[in-house]
């Protein structure tokens, strides 16, 4: 049996049929072209979507979305690639219409759209909603660390400086110890190079001038630190507690089939975050009320009142007891004394009552975030004969309680009474993280500046939305659905703009200002 073999290359006719046919009906490219042409990039915002009258015509939005959206949707991001696969790729060919746009139009509509990039991605959850595939009732939100265009020797600590300074420091005085001694030694036995050595004294006294602006700069930012390359990027903790320069993307996913719903680009902690995001989430999807999910990373008092006078029942996870040397003892840890909300007073483990002088008192324990807090305690402490037992203060026990503590005191009851519904928030919100940074390989960006990567993570999201509903609908039914929201839109405008002879690829040519279905 003879081998399959080649057609000789001066006989060979690879295109004996047009573009259209050449791509497949269940290719999900079509997919991505009746999905842009959805939106009104006008009412967007993106620049050039109305071209201008005199100069170089510029590129439609729409094309350079179309790009980037097979770009991520092939993982392929980078500019100066998708440059060229305008050139050799069929499908992309096809989609953009042989459009070869140079790398640096490409790198700048991302960079310079990132408003509205974001903008565009919550039209896109608008029209999940709409097709009952976000549902919005329950949501969770977690945090993605993507590591940013800055080394971790390019990110400086008030500590990592002052450490830098001590060492040039003693390498400048190594140096001028070497030279005291070479001028203290006979002529025959000065054997050191005093030019060399100068130039190197020199070279750290420049190095030490540059320590000294990066710990001025990092004070008058009112940061805890300072990165060099990208100005805005944090190290923080991204994986089992190793430490990069990153970014947080905090990101809430609807329980229904781990749909993105909502996404914003941080460089903090998740501590401060829940509330925001819970918030910003409730109005994307336009709910009076919604269920949230989130780890114990997230857990704060403050945020948790937020949620709660903002209809938002939250689901978070309580961290353990920290360990007090106040209290030699587990059995009377705070949690054993029970609170009487009637009479705003704690009964102990002994049955003793704990009262307030009704005083709220500023606590910050050496955070910059002050609470208010009261002072619980009783005077039964004094001859209590367990008192050794329950605490090591001589004037007896101390209970604080935070103005906060209604909001964390239920959300531990939902969290203990619904232990199934918290056990839901892991295989909701890592199915995203674990197919963009996992199977992906998008565990970093590739622009400098939070408003920049906002963009990215835009597209990223978008794209994630993308390929989870291709999975749950299916190319065909996605098309039809598409299809018919465009025909709807499209068909009072025929007999206004006298296309009634036209085809509907005919039609599909128009310019994406007169196919807006927004």
């Amino acid at each position: 049996m003879s081998h399959l073999t080649g057609t000789d290359r001066a006989q060979l006719n690879m295109f004996p049929l047009s573009m259209d046919e050449m791509v497949a009906q269940e290719n999900p490219v079509r997919v991505i072209d009746l999905f842009v042409i959805r939106f009104d990039f006008v009412k967007l915002g993106f620049n050039h979507s109305l071209a201008a009258g005199e100069g170089r015509p510029p590129y439609l939005p729409a094309d350079l979305m179309k790009l980037y959206l097979y770009g991520y949707l092939n993982r392929i991001r980078s500019s100066r690639k998708l440059e060229k696969e305008c050139e050799r790729n069929i499908e992309l060919i096809w989609l953009i219409k042989g459009l070869r746009p140079r790398y640096h139009t490409i790198a700048d509509f991302r960079s310079k759209h990132a408003v509205q990039i974001k903008n565009f991605f919550r039209e896109f959850v608008a029209l999940l909603k709409g097709w009952d595939l976000i549902e919005g009732k329950l949501i969770a939100i977690d945090s993605v660390k993507l590591r940013a265009q800055n080394a971790r020797k390019n990110n400086f600590t008030e500590d990592k400086i002052n450490r830098q300074v001590e060492y040039i420091d003693k390498k400048i005085n190594d140096y001028v110890a070497a030279l005291d001694e070479n001028d203290k030694a006979e002529n025959g036995d000065r054997k050191l190079d005093v030019e060399k050595i100068k130039k190197q004294i020199e070279t750290q006294q420049q190095r030490r001038k540059k320590y000294e602006a990066l710990s001025e700069e990092l004070k008058q930012s009112g940061h805890d630190q300072v990165s060099t390359t990208d100005k805005d990027a944090r190290s923080m903790p991204v994986n089992h507690n190793q430490i990069d320069v990153s970014y947080s993307a905090q990101v809430a996913t609807d329980a229904k089939h781990s749909l993105i719903a909502h996404f914003e680009n941080t460089n903090t902690t998740d501590r401060k975050a829940l509330a925001h995001v819970a918030a910003e989430t409730k109005n994307v999807l336009e709910k009076d009320s919604i269920e949230a999910l989130a780890d114990k990373g997230y857990h704060n008092g403050e945020q948790l009142d937020a949620c709660a006078k903002n209809n938002i029942t939250t689901y978070v996870a309580v961290p353990g007891a920290p360990r007090n040397s106040e209290i030699p003892t587990p059995v009377y840890y705070g949690e054993k004394f029970i609170y009487d909300n009637e009479k705003d007073c704690y009964t102990c483990p002994e049955g003793k009552t704990l009262t307030s002088n009704g005083e709220w008192y500023k606590k910050n324990n050496g955070s910059k975030y002050e609470v208010l807090v009261k002072h619980y305690k009783t005077r039964a402490c004094k001859t209590c004969p367990v008192k050794s037992l329950c605490t090591r203060n001589k004037n007896g026990r101390l209970i604080e309680r935070s103005q906060f503590a209604p909001a964390v005191e239920a959300n531990s009851k939902r969290i203990t009474a619904e232990k199934e519904k918290y056990a839901l928030r892991q295989q909701i919100v890592e199915h995203p993280f674990g197919t963009i940074k996992r199977q992906w390989g998008f565990d970093h960006v590739l622009m400098k500046g939070l408003k920049k990567n906002e963009a990215e993570l835009g597209l990223i999201f978008s794209v994630y939305n993308l390929r989870r509903i291709l999975s749950i609908l299916s190319v065909p039914e996605l098309k039809k659905r598409l299809v018919g929201a465009f025909l709807n839109f499209i068909l009072p405008w025929r007999s206004l703009m006298h296309h009634s002879s036209k085809s509907f690829f005919q039609f599909y040519s128009a310019p994406p200002l007169l196919l807006s279905p927004f």
